[in-house]
């Protein structure tokens, strides 16, 4: 059973405290449970946490001892990597309509998936970070357009998504009749998943070109976020994009948990692709008691992934790691 965590090394390892011993003594503990992959978070919010000429000086280089680290304690660090969110290095942005209502401000600040330069200029950082830490793997997050709850009442109106729409629709934005019809629904979603799908192949080129492995975080409800937000990850696994997927099944409801891992398994039943279930034991939207998380983590082997991803690294205290102990002795 694999075990891999999201880790967030710029809240971990403070400044004074994040030097390659103190995150070894931490990878110890994480190895001693079991735990194999470190999925590390850092770029957020602007800021990055890793040498790239491209991005200019980081806050602090905190990717080099990490590699260290885990190359000392047998613990895999992946750095994740995305388009838009908070991690995305992209600077053409979601631009809502111009009469729009009930778009969060985070929204404002994704960089869209319908522009080549913000893929071309992931793809330089990118080749920029994997060039300098040859770490084996690269993780992606946020590849995607905002939100689907979002997108449903603002469909993205920014210059490359009107001239799209002028092809297929006839003019740059949709009315909100238009967004009853299920065409023309069906050509919307189209449309972002062509531009998502893009931005996947070329990381998987990048990541091929590196003789690096290529894994992703996705949505957990396909049928009712990830095909609207352009992230169509099933197919991505069936025809090889992804070596591994960990869909954010991030909920308290057990009833919930289980409805979503028996789609998960059906989704990626006979593809190519290690599945690890992903576990929300501490989000910003929920935090499950010990009893819950057990349950979940238990459930997900029985159900057939092939592990569990949890968020997050710095959530794991002492009766977490104890049980993955014993789960895996």
């Amino acid at each position: 059973m694999t075990i891999g965590v999201w880790g967030r090394p710029y809240e971990e390892f403070p400044e004074g405290r994040d030097g390659v011993a103190e995150m070894t003594d931490r990878f110890e503990v994480l190895r001693a449970a079991g735990i194999d992959r470190y999925f590390a978070y850092l770029a957020v919010a602007g800021a990055h946490y890793f040498e790239a000429e491209t991005l200019g000086s980081p806050v602090r280089d905190l990717l080099g001892p990490l590699m260290v680290a885990g190359e000392r304690t047998g613990v895999q660090v992946e750095p994740v990597f995305g388009l838009g969110g908070d991690i995305g290095v992209g600077r053409h942005l979601y631009k809502p309509p111009l009469d729009f209502s009930d778009v969060p401000e985070w929204a404002l600040s994704w960089a869209c998936a319908a522009w080549g330069e913000n893929h071309e200029r992931s793809v330089l950082v990118a080749d920029e970070l994997l060039t300098r830490y040859a770490p084996v793997g690269l993780h992606l997050d946020y590849s995607r357009f905002p939100d689907a709850r979002v997108l449903r009442e603002n469909p993205c109106a920014c210059e490359r998504c009107h001239a799209a729409r002028v092809r297929w629709l006839g003019k740059p934005y949709p009315e909100p009749h238009d967004m009853r019809k299920p065409g023309v629904v069906f050509k919307e979603m189209q449309m972002r998943m062509e531009f998502v799908r893009s931005f996947i192949e070329s990381m998987r080129g990048l990541t091929d070109h590196h003789d690096a492995s290529l894994s992703a975080t996705v949505r957990a409800r396909y049928y009712e976020d990830a095909l609207e937000e352009g992230q169509d990850w099933a197919e991505w696994c069936a025809d090889g994009l992804l070596d591994m997927v960990c869909p954010m099944t991030f909920t308290l409801s057990f009833g919930a948990f289980a409805k979503q891992l028996a789609q998960h398994k059906r989704l990626l039943a006979g593809t190519p692709v290690t599945w690890l279930e992903g576990i929300g034991l501490q989000t910003p939207d929920l935090r499950l008691d010990f009893d819950v998380f057990e349950r979940q983590v238990v459930f997900s082997e029985q159900a057939g992934a092939g592990g569990v991803c949890i968020s997050h690294a710095g959530a794991l205290g002492d009766d977490e790691l104890g049980f993955l102990r014993r789960l895996v002795e």
